[in-house]
């Protein structure tokens, strides 16, 4: 490596910098310099790829027992007052996602229906997504929306989504193991209580559950216009019980929601913002961007850790060149030999195409052994639900406890393909490759794209049930991008984004089977678990049928490399052979300077990814 590569790094490098403010941008700046001067460019750029912040979603989950005013918080969150449906006996059945939209789109929801996706006025939404809504209680009804997603223009809460959870079924486990941040989501559990009591014990048990994996956790006290001389006392029993059970402080926020949404439609913008600050809504705006903007150095941390590895690689290869130069003609046999074994592993494909066929087919085999293992344990779930919870359970709500059974469904099939191309990456590229984290983006890339533009539909099972027709029916797909901005759980779930980004799952008539008896339910639940594992398998399938050309691709290309790298490496060790002694010594000092250099940017690297960790598990 020239001089120019050393001037390079160390304009790149100094203490000075990486302690100034915005250190993480200075860090990943100082990184790319180093790996652009050693060639490694395209790794800078997926370093930069992963460090925008725009790759992130930010979402606010609010959860709550039946009645409490989640919906009537999440309209007054976004500023908007009639978004959610909300009234005395109004109760939520499906979820309810409020997603940013363009400032030129109209606000529209959109539901999620098991074969597809369809837009409605947002007026319409009650009829879809609660308990008494017209469709909803409609027996003849051949589908039901299992979620919905309302894109807002000009959401008070920015560009955060905000979850309204189903209000029947009381507060759901589910949504706090939802709401847990990953490098694809920062995301914040807001507790729902009301000010006419201090918190419940299954408000605290459902606390106590969610701190242990949800870092971000509000108690927003609604109603406080209700109870006016308790509501501050009631907030500070709140903070003082939370802290005794979960020993942490937990910010607990007194809100008006009815207050907050007619600030909305005040005219005049400084009495709105003092309307704003006297309901509580501003002071819990406050607290949840301050808890997402916590969690915003994720990407940056991700980004960190893959110029990271760059930067190994560089110093891997600053370490051969000097153990060439020290070793001069004594390291020529075995640089030859190393570059007859990789030119003969280049010209003798065949061999090593079937030992990576056989590595890639095991590999499918264990995800498929995997599947079984999910699907059977929610089969065996649900049936003991059944069973021990009686039909009248259900019935209070089929439209929920369908889209329980599905969400089971997606996470299954989202985790098997997860854990598919971590074994993919484990047990066949990693050996084959190393750590290039270029090649695994690409790889992966492909393999979701290849899912991106396909949908699959599972063959319908014949009923064996008596009045029910068409158990099953299990679609993949796409929808648009403002509704994917609503859709929540998986990426926390499987920390792979883009697959959850690109195919969505619906299961078709559980509310009709629920509606339809036991042992209709149970056969609609057997199907509907076969029918998912026949389509996972597709899935599976096709990523194998995208991932071996591409591996296959991937390792000549690396054989390549390796060996014009080997072969600089041979003529470094030769040229030193060749050089007088005040030669090699400045040629050694030159590497020795360019090697201290890239272990400086490698420790201050991994101090601040410590340094960030560390702040991310404190906050």
């Amino acid at each position: 490596m020239g001089d120019t590569a050393a001037d390079a790094a160390g304009r790149a490098t100094g203490s000075d910098e990486s302690r100034a403010p915005g250190k993480l941008a200075s860090a990943l700046e100082a990184n790319a310099k180093v790996l652009r001067a050693y060639g490694l460019g395209d790794v800078a750029d997926l370093a930069a790829r992963k460090s925008d912040p725009d790759r992130q979603a930010r979402t606010v989950v609010v959860v709550g027992e039946v009645k409490r005013g989640k919906s009537s918080l999440v309209n007054a969150l976004v500023g908007a007052r009639d978004l959610c449906p909300v009234g005395v006996e109004v109760t939520s059945s499906a979820t309810v996602s409020v997603t940013p939209a363009a400032a030129t789109d109209d606000p529209a929801a959109t539901l999620l229906f098991p074969e597809g996706a369809r837009r409605v006025p947002i007026g319409e939404l009650a009829q879809w997504v609660s308990v008494d809504g017209e469709h909803v209680r409609d027996p003849a009804a051949e589908s039901l929306p299992t979620a919905a997603v309302v894109a807002l223009p000009g959401s008070a809460l920015g560009d955060a989504t905000v979850v309204d959870t189903p209000g029947v079924g009381g507060l759901d486990p589910a949504m706090a193991a939802a709401a847990v941040a990953t490098s694809a989501q920062a995301s914040v559990l807001v507790l729902v209580c009301d000010a006419s009591t201090p918190i419940t014990a299954p408000e605290m048990a459902f606390a106590r559950s969610a701190a242990e994996s949800v870092d971000a956790l509000i108690v927003a006290v609604t109603k406080t216009d209700k109870n006016i001389r308790r509501w501050r006392a009631i907030v500070d029993e709140n903070r003082r019980l939370l802290r005794e059970h979960l020993h942490r402080d937990v910010p607990v926020v007194g809100v008006s929601s009815l207050r907050a949404v007619i600030a909305t439609e005040e005219p005049d913008p400084d009495r709105r913002a003092h309307l704003e600050e006297a309901s509580g809504i501003t002071m819990l705006r406050k607290e949840i961007h301050r808890r997402i903007d916590v969690a915003a150095g994720l990407p940056g941390i991700d980004a960190l850790r893959t110029g990271l590895e760059g930067l190994r690689v560089v110093a891997a290869r600053v370490d051969a060149e000097l153990a060439a130069v020290d070793a001069g003609e004594a390291a020529l046999p075995d640089l030859t030999a190393e570059r007859d074994r990789l030119t003969d592993l280049k010209e003798h494909s065949r061999q090593w195409e079937q030992y990576l066929a056989r590595d890639i087919t095991l590999a499918r085999q264990r995800a498929s052994d995997d599947l079984d293992r999910r699907l059977d344990e929610i089969r065996d779930r649900w049936t003991t639900y059944v069973n021990s919870h009686g039909m009248q359970v259900l019935r209070r709500s089929p439209q929920k406890f369908t889209a329980d059974m599905q969400t089971d469904l997606q996470s299954a099939m989202a985790e098997t393909v997860a854990g598919f191309l971590r074994a993919l990456h484990d047990d066949v590229v990693a050996p084959r490759l190393g750590d290039n984290p270029v090649m695994w983006e690409r790889l992966c890339g492909g393999i979701v794209e290849s899912m991106r533009d396909r949908t699959i539909d599972a063959q319908q099972v014949a009923s064996r049930g008596q009045g029910l027709i068409d158990p099953t029916l299990l679609t993949m797909g796409v929808v648009g991008s403002s509704t994917l901005g609503g859709l929540i759980g998986l990426s926390a779930i499987v920390g792979i984004g883009a697959i959850v980004g690109t195919v969505w799952v619906g299961v078709n008539l559980g509310h009709r089977a629920i509606r339809s008896g036991k042992t209709n339910l149970l056969t609609w639940l057997r199907e509907t678990v076969s029918t998912t594992r026949v389509a996972t398998g597709r899935l599976l399938d096709g990523a194998v049928a995208q991932a071996r050309p591409d591996v296959v691709v991937g390792y000549r290309e690396h054989l390549r490399e390796e060996l014009e790298e080997l072969q600089r490496t041979i003529a470094a060790a030769e040229k030193s052979a060749a050089s007088d002694s005040a030669t090699r010594d400045k040629t050694r000092e030159r590497l020795t300077n360019n090697r201290r250099i890239i272990g400086n940017r490698m420790t201050d690297t991994e101090n601040l990814l410590a340094e960030l960790t560390t702040r991310k598990a404190g906050r």
